[in-house]
């Protein structure tokens, strides 16, 4: 990696890490934060909104690659999907983030357009599969006409995080009124309450 990429990913790792300890971000905490002079920064940003924008993108494609390896072991491709959207809307439960994509969504949805690829190779797998009676291509096709939806409401699930609900409650509140791969609802019933009880289990 060159100097001025490991600059730029030091300013972004330094970003992410102010969050995580619910410090204040501004030029100069994050120059302090990287331990890189203050105008490093405007070498690779112009302001604190694009930097946040790449911080957000990074650890939602890190975080998608993690959840790909986590579930590895997993045979339901579609329990990959229905946990990998519950890891969606638990990775941003903290105030500050939460507040600040609820004011950039942009930023947010353009971070899940990237994890795309990944769900579509699982449901694309779980067709193929044939895991659920009477699932095929236009349950894809129906996904994908969903995803924009989904990104839509994704803000109004960071506002329930905000009022301190649970991250599986926000979670089956808004896959239960979106059925967003048009499976049967019993089926897509059964597969929330999986995501749930899997969830539990990590808990204990």
């Amino acid at each position: 990696m060159k100097k001025s990429e490991k600059t730029k990913a030091k300013l972004i790792s330094a970003v992410i890490n102010l969050i995580n300890k619910g410090q204040k971000i501004s030029v100069a905490s994050i120059s302090k934060e990287a331990k890189t002079a203050y105008g490093s920064f405007y070498r690779y940003f112009n302001n604190l909104d694009e930097i946040h924008e790449a911080a957000i993108i990074n650890v939602v494609i890190e975080r998608a690659e993690l959840l790909n390896k986590e579930l590895t072991k997993e045979t339901s491709n579609l329990f990959k999907i229905y946990y990998g959207w519950f890891i969606a809307i638990d990775l941003y439960k903290d105030v500050y983030t939460a507040n600040w994509l609820i004011d950039h969504p942009s930023s947010i949805n353009e971070a899940w357009v990237l994890t795309h690829p990944i769900t579509f190779g699982w449901l694309q797998e779980a067709i193929k599969q044939k895991e659920e009676p009477g699932l095929t291509e236009e349950n894809l096709r129906h996904f994908k006409m969903a995803s924009s939806y989904l990104h839509w409401t994704y803000q109004n699930a960071l506002r329930e995080l905000l009022r301190g609900r649970k991250s599986i409650h926000v979670f089956t509140d808004l896959m239960t009124s979106i059925n967003f791969l048009n499976l049967p609802r019993k089926t897509h019933r059964k597969y929330l309450k999986k995501v749930a009880e899997f969830v539990k289990a990590k808990e204990i």
